[in-house]
C-alpha cells in the first residue's frame, strides 16, 4: 500500500498536532470562567473607540453573552470552601453579583440605544464597581 503525500495531508496533520499541543502550553488561570470574563472586559474596554450606538450596542451584547455563559463555572477560590453551607451561601451571592452585572449592562444597552452616553458613562462606572467587589470576593 502506498502513501500518497501531499500538501493537503501535511496542512491537516499540522493543524491536528497544533490542537495537541495547546492544552500542554494552556495558562493555568485560564479557565472557562476567566475566559468568559476576558470576553466581557474586553468588550466593555473596546466601548471607548466604538463610534456608533451599533457597535456599542453589538459590544454590549457581547458581554451580556459572556456575563450568562459565566455562570456555568464557579470561581475557583470555591474549591477551598469546605463547609457546604458556606459554599452555597457563596455560590448565591457570585449568582446575585452576576446577575446584577447582566442587569447593569441591559440598562447600558438601552442608553446606547437611547443615545444617552452621559447615562453609559454612569453605568459603565457602576459596572467597574462589580468588577471590583467580585475580584475582592472571587479571586485569589
Amino acid at each position: 500500500m502506498k502513501f500518497k503525500f501531499s500538501i493537503k495531508t501535511l496542512a491537516i496533520t499540522s493543524i491536528l498536532s497544533l490542537g495537541l499541543l495547546a492544552p500542554v502550553h494552556a495558562d493555568d488561570d485560564e479557565t472557562p470562567l476567566a475566559e468568559e470574563m476576558d470576553v466581557l472586559s474586553g468588550s466593555l474596554k473596546r466601548l471607548r473607540k466604538a463610534e456608533t450606538s451599533a457597535e456599542k450596542v453589538e459590544l454590549v451584547h457581547a458581554a451580556q453573552k459572556a456575563t450568562i455563559k459565566s455562570l456555568q463555572y464557579s470561581p475557583m477560590v470555591f474549591k477551598d470552601i469546605k463547609d457546604e453551607k458556606e459554599k452555597a451561601k457563596a455560590t448565591a451571592d457570585y449568582k446575585r453579583l452576576i446577575g446584577l452585572t447582566y442587569a447593569k449592562l441591559c440598562e447600558l444597552e438601552m442608553a446606547y440605544l437611547a443615545g444617552d452616553e452621559e447615562k453609559a458613562d454612569e453605568i459603565k462606572g457602576e459596572l467597574k464597581d462589580f468588577k471590583k467587589d467580585g475580584h475582592e470576593k472571587y479571586t485569589d
